[in-house]
């Protein structure tokens, strides 16, 4: 007995820019977060440094910097900001190509009015 199984067609793969934008769009609101959370540590360990804040969550180290985590804030921020930009030309692609696959094509015959 010999059993044939048959998968459907999945998505066709295309070398089109930007085909991951919904992920892209997903990973730069998180990355957002992210960075809120990391200038919200760099301005309490600066606060703390100037005694309007109680203690810091790290007392020494690498961590314990106001500038590390606000330049951590800042670099997170630019990688969502770029991501959204990648994810808005891929929908701006994705876009202009549903144009270009909408319009009539023309088989030479010509109307006169």
């Amino acid at each position: 007995m010999v059993v044939k199984i048959r998968f459907g067609r999945g998505p066709v793969v295309t070398r089109r820019k930007g085909k991951n934008g919904r992920i892209a769009i997903l990973a730069a609101s998180l990355l957002t977060l992210v960075a809120v959370c990391f200038a919200s540590l760099g301005f309490w360990r600066l606060a703390e440094d100037v005694d309007l804040a109680g203690g810091f969550v790290f007392a020494d180290g690498l961590l314990s910097h106001w500038q590390v985590w606000l330049f951590a804030a800042v670099g997170t921020q630019y990688i969502a900001w770029w991501l959204n930009r990648y994810a808005h030309t891929a929908r701006k692609n994705i876009a202009e190509s549903e144009i270009v696959s909408e319009t009539p094509v023309s088989d030479g015959v010509t109307a006169k009015a």
